[in-house]
């Protein structure tokens, strides 16, 4: 059934097989071979380290990537393209004992890559060497992200040597022109804030953002905690307040008010210099563009952690990073780090099932979002991520179940609460359940008129029943004109035309839904029965024998082997695709 259209995604199912081949080019290039002389098997040690490292690097492992490169590099010390690729590595991978000896050697040779010189600085800021950081920070050039990030972390620098007036110039740099305005005035607001000026803290605060509910999550928490502070708690309030209005879901600010309300006191964001360093190359990090500099963001954030584990936004930035980059496995590992009474902790478990679930560890996640359920059934997200899990696992009876759960905490409706619907509506059709799931799907498109998908699986489904032919036909065809380019869905208008027997229209449709879907071995044997009917046999054995091939499920496999035997006046015409 359609169902495939929201399960077509990409789970790694490659993966394993990937750290297999990373792991196999290692050990059958790095083991001495008999018969070679000591210096050929150094070579050939060396060259399978290279390709392993490569490999890894290729899947986005950083850390193996790091650890084979490393090797290379002992054999090649003097090779500074393979040292500075492997340092930047390294950060991302978070080893900062190799990052920090990979930065000096690249500096000795003479080299001016501002990531390593920038790392040497920042590290010289955290040993307490300020002078010998802020020497580093001042002779660095202003290239690429150095533009931003050294003024930054140089203004921290300054505060550390009591400087807060030079701390206030160098951030001078970071202008309306430089896109990064908003990080000058904060960060200011935090140096002075931190200096014990309050009243010219507030001041740039309020030039961060013109007004606080629309500001920046930072700056909406620094402005909050320093009118807490000076004693204005009303005013405080009506900021937390104003803000989650705007913002009902940010959990940063709920906790901020919660806390206000049970009296507890107000913290600076920023106690000392180095979780200013800190703060700052966050911020750069969370600025980067997450699609085109995945990586960079993670070094610099990596970085941020090195100098405040502590800091859990950035923590949660990392294991989102890795996400982007598909570490499923080490993004888990960074949640599983946060604290258990962080108020982040619960959307971290999310987290960790989905990820779970992208590797293919199905039950895993079902487990840690039973658990969740269990511990706090009055919360939907975990029984309605519950129910999504188990539907995509086909496991249609227990999700009806935890999708009902999920209805006990739905509420008033909204529109967007068609998805819901859809969702219970495809688990319900799947376990047989039909009269409710079409009313689950009437009750979608009722919240949400003309949702393409909607109109597609209800259309589709009257179509497998032979009934309302009609107005299934209208359905699909509307759906088709909103989702023109979605191949189940021209699916679906091809075979509601094949069993209203349109069949020379419906090749047309079912020719189309298979150029955009090639690979789907149930558009490819819809087109083969279409093709039977308007006389093109030899063409529909093709189709139906190519269908086999991509290996569709078994009761659509022995009917497809009954048609090529027998054509299809003999056999079942099958129609649970689209």
């Amino acid at each position: 059934m359609q169902e495939r259209q929201i399960r077509n995604r990409i789970h790694s199912r490659l993966r394993p097989l990937a750290t297999f081949v990373v792991l196999l080019v290692s050990v059958v290039f790095t083991s001495t071979t008999p018969g070679l002389a000591t210096s050929d098997a150094g070579r050939a040690s060396e060259f399978g380290s290279f390709l392993a490292g490569r490999h890894a690097a290729v899947l986005k492992d950083m850390n193996n990537a790091t650890r084979f490169m490393l090797r290379v590099i002992d054999e090649n010390p003097d090779n500074q393209k393979l040292t500075r690729k492997t340092f930047l590595l390294a950060l991302g991978a978070g080893m900062m004992e190799p990052a920090a000896d990979l930065a000096r050697r690249i500096e000795a040779a003479g080299g001016k890559m501002p990531t390593a010189l920038l790392f040497l600085a920042v590290e010289a800021a955290r040993l307490g060497d300020l002078q010998e950081s802020l020497r580093r920070l001042s002779a660095m050039p202003r290239v690429g992200l150095a533009v931003y990030a050294a003024p930054l972390v140089a203004a921290w620098v300054q505060v550390g040597l009591g400087d807060v007036g030079a701390a206030l110039k160098v951030l001078e740099p970071l202008n309306e022109k430089s896109g990064f305005l908003t990080l000058r005035y904060l960060h200011a607001g935090l140096i002075l804030d931190l200096a014990g000026k309050p009243i010219l803290a507030e001041e740039k605060f309020r030039k961060a953002a013109s007004e606080f509910s629309k500001a920046p999550v930072r700056v909406a928490r620094a402005a909050g905690s320093l009118l807490e502070r000076e004693g204005r708690i009303d005013e405080a309030r009506t900021l937390y307040r104003d803000y989650l209005q705007a913002n009902s879901n940010n959990l940063i600010i709920k906790r901020e008010l919660d806390r206000l309300e049970a009296e507890i006191p107000a913290t600076r964001l920023i106690e000392n210099p180095i979780q200013g360093v800190a703060e700052a190359l966050f911020h750069i990090a969370t600025a980067l563009p997450r699609h085109r500099a995945t990586d960079v963001a993670l070094v610099y954030a990596q970085i941020a952690r090195y100098l405040r584990p502590d800091l859990t936004l950035n923590t949660l930035l990392i294991g989102s990073l890795q996400e982007s980059r598909k570490q499923y496995a080490a993004a888990n590992q960074i949640y599983e780090a946060i604290d258990v009474k962080s108020p982040y902790r619960w959307m971290t478990r999310l987290r960790i099932a989905d990820n779970l679930d992208a590797m293919d560890q199905t039950d895993a996640a079902i487990v840690v979002l039973r658990n969740m359920v269990a511990e706090d059934p009055t919360r939907i997200d975990a029984v309605f991520k519950l129910a999504g899990v188990l539907r995509m696992a086909e496991k249609y009876a227990d999700a009806v179940l935890a999708y009902d759960e999920a209805f006990e905490q739905l509420g008033d409706l909204k529109p967007r609460h068609w998805l819901f619907f859809y969702n219970r509506g495809i688990a319900l059709e799947r376990s047989k359940q039909w009269d409710r799931a079409k009313a689950d799907f009437l009750k979608a498109l009722e919240l949400q008129p003309e949702q393409p998908y909607v109109l597609n699986y209800l259309g589709y489904s009257w179509v497998e029943r032979g009934k309302n032919l009609e107005q299934a036909q209208s359905m699909i065809a509307r759906a088709v004109k909103q989702r023109g380019n979605d191949g189940y869905i021209v699916d679906s208008l091809g075979w509601v035309l094949y069993q209203v027997g349109k069949y020379k229209d419906a090749v047309k449709q079912l020719e189309r839904a298979v150029r955009l879907l090639p690979q789907d071995p149930i558009i490819n044997d819809h087109l083969g029965d279409a093709y039977w009917r308007v006389g093109r046999r030899q063409e529909a054995r093709f189709q139906w024998r190519r269908s086999l091939g991509l290996e569709p499920e078994s009761e659509h496999m022995n009917d497809t082997k009954a048609k090529l035997e027998n054509g299809l006046g003999t056999a079942k015409s099958v129609g649970s695709g689209g």
